[in-house]
C-alpha cells in the first residue's frame, strides 16, 4: 500500500480560501487531479525510502544493537535538515511475537508531544484576535475553578501553558478514573496548591486541559476539531488522530514490563486529557510538523503561524533547576527552562526545544535545533523508555558533527539505576511486612463506597475468595491482606501497578476511611454500623412478622444518601433498631452517623422517630425488600432497602 503525500504545496495549490474561491477553482482541481494522482504516487516513492544522509552512516546497526539492549520491539525515526525530511524508517515490529514491521507510518501514541500543538492552537487564536496570551483564563471559561482564589481570579492563558499554576499533579484524577474531560474540570477545585503561585517549574497535565477548553471557547469548536481542521489538515498529517477511537490499521501495540517482562497491553485511552496528551501520529506526520516549526510558521510557501508566535513559544517562561546529574550528563548545557508547551536548553551552543512523552507502553521524544534546521523524532512502543532521548542526542550529535557518544548506554545506565532504586524500595517493603497477623475486622465490615473529593469513589466489594477493589470496569484490583489492615491491591489490567491500601478506624470500631498511599484518604460514605451491633446474619427465619426481619437493610435515600437499618429484635409491637446514614454532599450532610432508636409496629408499618419533627416509616414490600420514607414536615424522601448478607 502506497504512503499517503506528505509535501504542502499539492495540497494548497489549487485548495479553495472561502465560498467564493470554490467556484472558481473548481474546474482547475478536477482538471488537476489526474496529474496530482501520478505526482503522489512518484514522491510517496520517493519519500518512502529516503537515501539517508552521510551523518547518519551506522544508524541502522546503532539502533538494532539498541533495541535489544532496551528490550524495545519497534520504533520508527525521521530527521528534518534545511526544510526537507532527509530520514524516515521504522525498525523492529509493532506488536512482539509478530511479523509486522514498524514502517514511518506506523501511528505510535505521541502522548506529551501533543503539549506544543496545544499551545499552537492558542497561538493561531492569537493570531486570528480571538484571545491574547496573558488573558484572564475565568474571562474565557467562567465556571474554571482552583483551590486558591487569587489563583483562580488571577492565572492567566500562558500559565496554563507554562507548568507554573501550583497545583498539585492530581494524575490520579484522569488516569483510568473514568472520568470525563468535563468531570475532570470540575474536579480542579479540589486539588492542592502545593507551590507558591508562578513560583518554580511544576509539571502539571490538568492545565493543558484548561488549555484545551479555552482553544473551543475561543474557537467556537471542540479542540479535536481545531487540531484536525488547523494542523492535520494543511500539514497532510493524514494518520494523526486525536483519540484512540480514531486508529487506522496500521498502528503499534504498546507494550509495557510485568513480571519482569515486556509484553503487549492495550492502548490507553487519554481523551479526558485530549490537549494534554491524546495525539497519536507517525513519524512521517511529525516530520511535517517539524517542517512548519524550523520554517519559522511558515511550510511550502504557506504562513501557518507567525515568527513572532513561534518565538513566543520557545521564550523560557519558567525555570528549570539544573540537578547535578543533568550537567553530569550534558556539560555543554548551562540552562533548561519551560516555554509554552516546549521545554528549552542550551546544548553545543544550540538552542533547543524539544518534549518527550509517555502513556502506557509507549515512550517518545522530538526534538528541534531551530538554528541548525534540524528536528527528529523518534517513537516507540515500549513504555518507560529513554531509548528514545537517547537516539534523538545520537542524531543531533552527527548533524552537529560533534564528538560520538553512546547515548544508549548513558540512558540506559540511568534506567537501570532507576529500575535499582525501585527493586531495592520493595524489598525494603517487603522486609517491614509483619508475618502471621489478620485484619482487626470481618473482611465483610470493609465494603462500601469510598469517596475523595478529587478523585471520586471507590467500591470494596467482598467476594467469596477476599475483597475487590473497584473504580470502574477498567481498574479493577483483587485485595491480598498484606499486614493488620493493610492490603496490596493487585489490578486485573497488566498496565496498572500494585497500591497499597489502608483501612482505617473511628473510635466506635467503624471503618471510617481507605487511604491509598500516595495519593490520599477516601473516607467511607455508607451508612455506618458499629461492629458491637452487627448481627451475623439474618436471625429471624421462620418466624412470623417483624421477627422474621431481623438482620442488617441497605438503600439509598432517592438515590443519593446510604441508609441502614439494623432490626435487632421485635417483641410485642416494639421493635429494637440502629438507624444509620451516610454522606450525602448534595444535601450538605459531611458526617456519617448512628442512632439506636425504639420503634413501634401498627397496621404493619414500622415507625421510627428520629426527632420531635422527623420520623422515618418502613413496610415489607411483599419482594423481600423494605419500602421506606424519611418525613420532616413537607419533606419526603425514599428508598427501598434490601437485607444484606454479612460475609465475615
Amino acid at each position: 500500500m502506497l504512503a499517503p503525500i506528505r509535501s504542502w504545496w499539492h495540497i494548497t495549490a489549487f485548495a479553495p480560501r472561502d465560498e467564493g474561491d470554490h467556484v472558481i477553482f473548481r474546474s482547475a482541481v478536477l482538471a488537476a487531479s489526474a496529474i496530482l494522482a501520478l505526482l503522489g504516487q512518484i514522491q510517496r516513492t520517493v519519500l518512502a525510502a529516503p537515501p539517508p544522509p552521510a551523518q547518519l552512516s551506522g544508524l541502522d546497526a546503532y539502533v538494532a544493537q539498541a533495541m535489544q539492549d532496551w528490550q524495545t520491539p519497534g520504533l520508527a525515526i525521521a530527521v528534518v535538515k534545511d526544510g526537507r525530511i532527509v530520514f524516515a524508517k521504522g525498525y523492529g515490529v509493532r506488536r512482539l511475537g509478530g511479523s509486522a514491521p514498524v514502517g514511518p507510518d506506523t501511528v505510535f501514541a505521541a502522548a506529551s508531544i501533543t503539549k506544543g500543538f496545544t499551545a499552537a492552537a492558542i497561538a493561531m487564536l492569537v493570531a486570528d484576535d480571538k484571545l491574547r496570551w496573558d488573558d484572564r483564563v475565568i474571562d474565557h471559561l467562567p465556571g474554571f475553578r482552583l483551590q486558591d482564589p487569587y489563583v483562580t481570579r488571577e492565572i492567566r492563558i500562558r500559565d496554563l501553558l507554562s507548568h507554573r499554576s501550583g497545583v498539585a499533579r492530581g494524575e490520579m484524577l484522569w488516569y483510568y478514573s473514568g472520568l470525563s474531560r468535563r468531570e475532570v474540570m470540575q474536579r480542579l477545585r479540589h486539588l492542592k496548591q502545593t507551590a507558591g503561585f508562578r513560583n518554580k517549574f511544576g509539571y502539571q497535565n490538568l492545565m493543558f486541559v484548561a488549555a484545551g477548553d479555552v482553544v473551543a471557547a475561543a474557537s467556537g469548536q471542540s479542540w479535536e476539531a481545531f487540531i484536525r481542521q488547523r494542523i492535520f489538515k494543511p500539514l497532510g498529517m493524514t494518520a494523526s488522530s486525536t483519540s484512540v477511537h480514531g486508529l487506522g490499521s496500521d498502528i503499534a501495540t504498546p507494550h509495557a514490563r510485568i513480571d519482569d517482562r515486556y509484553q503487549p497491553i492495550e492502548w490507553l485511552n487519554a481523551d479526558n486529557i485530549g490537549p494534554a496528551g491524546s495525539i497519536n501520529a507517525s513519524v512521517r506526520d511529525l516530520a511535517q510538523w517539524m517542517r512548519l516549526q524550523l520554517g519559522n510558521g511558515r511550510i511550502a510557501g504557506r504562513r501557518v503561524l507567525t515568527p513572532g508566535l513561534i518565538a513566543e513559544m520557545r521564550t523560557p517562561h519558567t525555570p528549570i533547576k539544573l540537578a547535578a546529574r543533568q550537567r553530569d550528563l550534558t556539560p555543554q548545557t548551562n540552562f533548561r527552562a519551560y516555554g509554552l508547551g516546549w521545554f528549552l536548553e542550551d546544548y553545543r551552543g544550540q538552542l533547543l526545544a524539544y518534549h518527550g512523552g509517555r502513556l502506557d507502553g509507549m515512550s517518545s521524544h522530538l526534538a528541534l535545533a531551530p538554528n541548525a534546521k534540524l528536528g527528529v523524532v523518534v517513537l516507540s512502543n515500549r513504555g518507560r523508555s529513554s531509548l528514545p532521548r537517547a537516539l534523538a542526542y545520537r542524531v543531533i550529535d552527527a548533524f552537529l558533527a560533534a564528538p560520538t557518544r553512546d547515548w544508549s548506554a548513558v540512558y540506559r545506565t540511568l534506567s537501570n539505576n532507576k529500575q535499582h532504586t525501585r527493586d531495592a524500595a520493595r524489598d525494603r517493603v517487603q522486609r517491614t511486612r509483619m508475618a502471621d497477623t489478620r485484619p482487626s475486622q470481618p473482611l465483610g465490615y470493609f465494603a462500601g463506597r469510598y469517596s475523595h473529593p478529587v478523585f471520586g469513589d471507590l467500591t470494596i466489594l467482598r467476594s467469596n475468595s477476599g475483597l475487590i477493589l473497584s473504580r470502574n470496569e477498567t481498574s479493577v484490583a483483587d485485595l491480598e491482606h498484606w499486614h493488620y489492615d493493610t492490603f496490596k491491591a493487585r489490578f486485573r489490567s497488566p498496565a496498572l501497578r500494585a497500591r497499597d491500601i489502608t483501612f482505617r478506624l473511628d473510635a466506635d470500631g467503624v471503618v471510617d476511611s481507605l487511604e491509598v498511599r500516595h495519593t490520599g484518604r477516601f473516607l467511607a460514605i455508607g451508612a455506618p454500623i458499629p461492629p458491637a451491633r452487627r448481627p451475623a446474619g439474618t436471625n429471624g427465619a421462620g418466624k412470623a412478622g417483624w421477627g422474621g426481619l431481623t438482620g442488617v437493610w441497605t438503600g439509598d435515600w432517592d438515590g443519593v444518601q446510604p441508609h441502614a437499618l439494623v432490626i435487632e429484635k421485635a417483641e410485642e409491637g416494639r421493635i429494637s433498631t440502629l438507624y444509620s446514614w451516610g454522606l450525602a454532599p448534595p444535601w450538605g450532610i459531611r458526617r456519617r452517623g448512628w442512632k439506636v432508636l425504639e420503634g413501634t409496629v401498627s397496621d404493619n408499618i414500622l415507625t421510627l422517630r428520629l426527632s420531635p419533627q422527623v420520623h422515618v416509616t418502613y413496610r415489607a414490600d411483599g419482594n423481600g425488600g423494605l419500602e421506606a420514607r424519611y418525613i420532616d414536615g413537607n419533606r419526603i424522601r425514599q428508598a427501598t432497602l434490601r437485607r444484606t448478607s454479612e460475609q465475615r
